[in-house]
């Protein structure tokens, strides 16, 4: 195949028509490919790169030469619909068949859009737009900048109905990150999860070997390497430690440094989107939630004690949890015997949409601020409303008799009355928590509550004053984005097929803690542990003073 591709040329950065020689990136893809094709399997490949990396340019080079080579080849190039890239691409493989060292004849090309290969290869190349797509048998599939597409889900469904799923197919989803959730993380992450068909390939920045800067001198050179910040938080983040885990050269860390302040306006973030050197980072700088990704990240795995999951038992009158694998709550840290500063309960009901959504009620400890216990459903395990009302009410008195905030809008309402008629007497309403004069029961999801539950979670958390170990919270607050000035889920209300992970699809974790911070918030705040502590101590030393007191025969008439 290499052999192949040097006869291919190319318009080079200086606008010289030179042969094609593959970078290391092109190379890992062409190879990639022909692994999975000896192998006997349909080519599905996800590529996740840096920019100007020459992936399109290598997937190009692989397309073509399979379509003249094997007749009645029909290959697809797909671009984002906006971008007016489809011509540019096209030009590529325009000047590669221009410039063949033999001829090949063609029945026409229509400009832009397509190359047809006459008798007796009777293959063609075709460049559409994302929404351009017909309804016809494909061969080879390359997708370009796919995170970009406005319905990269839509254009997947269409294109699994036009490629046949046999070992001469080829389909490549080549990218930079876009959003973390959006449907290419979808697939990426099927992917690296081993749940889809698709090899995920990520190739980072530092393996294009375009990507060094040398130094004019080797003093110059020698007075950098001396100069390597070792601060996460400086400008160019921490290099010893890329230095460490990637063995960068002096040259390479010096590009890094020029891209940073050429390239990406001095963010380090953006170059990580950019230029990244794990996929983690590229999803993680790609994300635009409301709340701090770093604090996120760094919260990941660091719950004080492992999560149990289980349920929640009823025992005459004293309720017990009890470890179960296919339970509902996930217990962080249980009640604590002498602790006394209070805790309180949010929850959000699930709206019984048709792409699934689920449950969840948070325990809120409020001194510290910590959500220590999570009730929520999941993938083949949802709670009814009967379930949810138990669980949650349950869940309070285990929890000192905490006091219950719950959304109640829509279903919301049925659980306040459902706990209220089983005898629930710690049910906040609107007024005790400063939201209206109302006795409704629980808070009005209206825009106005919204916004300002959004705000004081979104400052308790990125200011570091809220703790957050839940995974699935975790998750849900990492693709909690503003859409139209409405904050929500990134994919919120868009359809979920089956097999898709659940992330950036739900809110409901979110909602849950929004219930209790404004429980919170609204209540009198709580007094520390050592108040509590300090004021039974004064009573159980007025009682002992008491009982030391003389007591005349009058005292007990």
């Amino acid at each position: 195949m290499t052999a192949c591709v040097s006869m291919l040329k190319i318009q080079d950065k200086n606008r010289r028509l030179v042969p094609l020689n593959l970078n290391a990136t092109q190379i890992k893809i062409i190879n990639a490919a022909y692994e999975m094709k000896k192998a006997g399997r349909p080519v599905r490949i996800l590529e996740l790169k840096g920019r100007q990396q020459g992936s399109s340019t290598g997937i190009g080079a692989y397309c073509f030469l399979r379509t003249i080579c094997e007749p009645f080849t029909n290959s697809l190039i797909i671009t984002e619909e906006k971008s007016g890239s489809a011509r540019n691409i096209f030009s590529v493989y325009k000047r590669f068949a221009d410039n063949l060292p033999f001829e090949v004849a063609r029945d026409f090309t229509r400009e832009g859009t397509l190359m047809k290969f006459s008798d007796p290869i009777n293959s063609q190349i075709r460049v559409e737009g994302e929404k351009k797509i017909t309804s016809f048998t494909y061969n080879i599939v390359h997708c370009s900048e796919a995170a970009f597409f406005s319905s990269l889900a839509n254009t997947l469904a269409m294109l699994y109905q036009t490629v046949p799923d046999n070992e001469d197919t080829a389909i490549f989803l080549e990218t930079t990150a876009n959003q973390h959730g959006d449907d290419f993380y979808q697939e990426w992450v099927r992917a690296v999860e081993e749940k889809s068909d698709f090899k995920a390939l990520f190739i980072p920045w530092f393996d294009h070997d375009e990507y060094r800067a040398p130094f004019a001198t080797e003093e110059d050179k020698e007075e950098f390497g001396n100069q390597l910040s070792d601060n996460i938080e400086s400008q160019y983040g921490d290099e010893t430690l890329l230095v460490g885990a990637y063995n960068l050269s002096l040259e390479a860390l010096n590009w890094r440094r020029n891209a940073i302040r050429n390239r990406c306006q001095g963010s380090l973030d953006e170059f990580d989107r950019q230029y990244p050197s794990t996929w983690e980072t590229a999803f993680k700088t790609a994300a635009i939630s409301i709340f701090d990704m770093a604090r996120i990240e760094n919260l990941k795995g660091m719950s004080p004690q492992t999560p149990e999951r289980g349920t929640l038992f009823d025992m005459h009158g004293s309720v017990q949890f009890r470890p179960q694998q296919n339970g509902v709550v996930m217990m962080h840290l249980p009640p604590e015997a002498d602790y006394f500063s209070g805790y309180v309960v949010g929850a959000d009901v699930a709206e019984g949409l048709d792409r699934g959504d689920f449950s969840c009620a948070v325990v809120l400890k409020r001194l510290p601020l910590q959500v220590v216990c999570v009730i929520k459903g999941r993938d083949g395990r949802q709670i009814d409303i009967d379930e949810f009302v138990d669980q949650i009410h349950m869940i309070s008195k285990y929890y000192d008799n905490a006091k219950i905030l719950v959304e109640s809008n829509a279903d919301g309402g049925s659980v306040n009355r459902l706990l209220a008629e089983r005898g629930c007497n710690n049910i906040l309403r609107e007024k005790d928590v400063g939201l209206s004069g109302s006795e409704r029961m629980g808070w009005r999801n209206t825009s106005t509550s919204r916004r300002m539950g959004v705000a004081l979670l979104q400052t308790a958390f990125n200011s570091g004053e809220l703790e957050v170990w839940n995974e699935d919270v975790l998750s849900e607050f990492s693709t909690f984005v503003t859409v139209n000035g409405r904050p929500q889920a990134i994919n919120k209300r868009k359809k979920r097929a089956q097999g898709m992970t659940r992330t950036g699809f739900f809110d409901d974790g979110v909602f849950a803690c929004i219930g209790a911070i404004l429980a919170h918030e609204g209540l009198p705040v709580p007094r520390p542990n050592r108040w509590h502590q300090r004021r039974k101590d004064i009573i159980e030393l007025n009682r002992w003073r008491e009982s030391k007191n003389k007591k005349s025969v009058w005292d007990y008439v």
